[in-house]
């Protein structure tokens, strides 16, 4: 089969110049960008209502001489529907036909809005812009498969990776062969999603959605499992897209204001925070080294004091040293307490 942006446009060149380049402009052949009815029509100096006119005119008379090319572009979405269970996000669909074309997308934006109009496949704005085949897909199933989900998610009470999930509904049900759907079934929930580490959540939780900075840096320095530098927080908050805009770039400097007034994270070296919950202590190297020497009660070999203090904060050994000669009272050959 020819490509569907060739399609699109020996669909259309049968209309008159203006309703083609009208139908271009509106699904986003020209530049990637679908125009606005408002848009187009100030180009053209029409009303946007004109525009409207224009289009449903201009697909009315395609429709009418097309239907065998909408008969096969119809098959090709059913087929591709099918092939995940009978549904599928647009994200996806729009992915899988287009192959990262730019002009297959929008000529597949015009093949998608007209399969609709003739009742091939069908929009379900039950779930997240997605795409049902009208035949082979359960609603009712996918909802009660859902709502287990959702059940299972709340009673653990954290993000789960893609297996462990799996494994736990599977329990439930004596089975995995129902694998490929049930992550099918997934893709298009509006309650649960995937982050961009590959946790699944309910989609209002920070761990799935964060949504400030704090809550970002929270979600890569959980993901990462260890200590950060400010400035690789900012890198990987959007290394992993995890700003709406995708254009917006984060800036180090706001990382690193917010993070050292909120408590959930530590300044464990210069600019390096961990996460508070990792055990690892406030205060300078004197505070931690008084802090450990104080739990101890008795005087501690240098070498177990350093061991002690790395464990709590990333400092230099030798930060640790100029500390225990400075502020601490040495006993024997190897050994410090607290002085006085």
């Amino acid at each position: 089969m020819e490509s569907f942006y060739i399609q699109f446009e020996k669909l259309i060149e049968n209309l008159l110049e203006r309703s083609q380049d009208i139908l271009r402009e509106r699904f986003g052949v020209v530049d990637g960008r679908a125009k606005t009815l408002e848009e187009i029509g100030k180009k053209y100096h029409i009303t946007r209502e004109r525009v409207r006119q224009i289009i449903q005119s201009s697909l009315r008379d395609i429709q009418a001489r097309g239907k065998h090319h909408f008969r096969e572009v119809g098959q090709i979405f059913e087929s591709t529907l099918q092939s995940r269970n009978g549904v599928m996000s647009e994200v996806d669909m729009l992915a899988v036909l287009s192959k990262g074309d730019a002009r297959e997308v929008a000529a597949l934006h015009f093949f998608l809005e007209c399969l609709l109009a003739a009742q091939l496949i069908k929009e379900d704005t039950r779930i997240e812009r997605a795409y049902t085949t009208l035949k082979g897909f359960s609603a009712d199933e996918w909802k009660k498969m859902m709502r287990e989900v959702v059940t299972l998610l709340e009673k653990e009470k954290e993000a789960m990776s893609k297996e462990d999930l799996l494994e736990k509904f599977s329990k439930q049900h004596g089975s995995r062969d129902m694998e490929q759907k049930f992550f099918d079934y997934l893709t298009v929930s509006k309650e649960v999603k995937q982050n961009a580490f590959g946790k699944f959540g309910l989609a209002f939780w920070s761990d799935i959605s964060p949504k400030g900075t704090r809550e970002k840096a929270y979600l890569v320095l959980k993901a990462t499992h260890k200590p950060l530098h400010f400035r690789e927080i900012t890198k990987l908050i959007d290394d992993y897209g995890l700003n709406k805009n995708s254009k917006k770039k984060t800036h180090p400097q706001t990382v690193h204001n917010e993070l050292i007034k909120d408590s959930r994270f530590i300044l464990v070296g210069r600019g390096i925070y961990a996460l508070s919950e990792w055990g690892y202590a406030q205060g300078t190297v004197r505070e931690v080294v008084s802090e450990v020497l104080r739990k101890h009660d008795a005087p501690m070999k240098r070498i177990d004091i350093i061991k002690q203090v790395l464990a709590l904060r990333q400092v230099k050994k030798s930060t640790i040293v100029i500390n225990l000669n400075t502020f601490f009272a040495k006993v024997g050959k190897d050994a410090y307490t607290l002085k006085g």
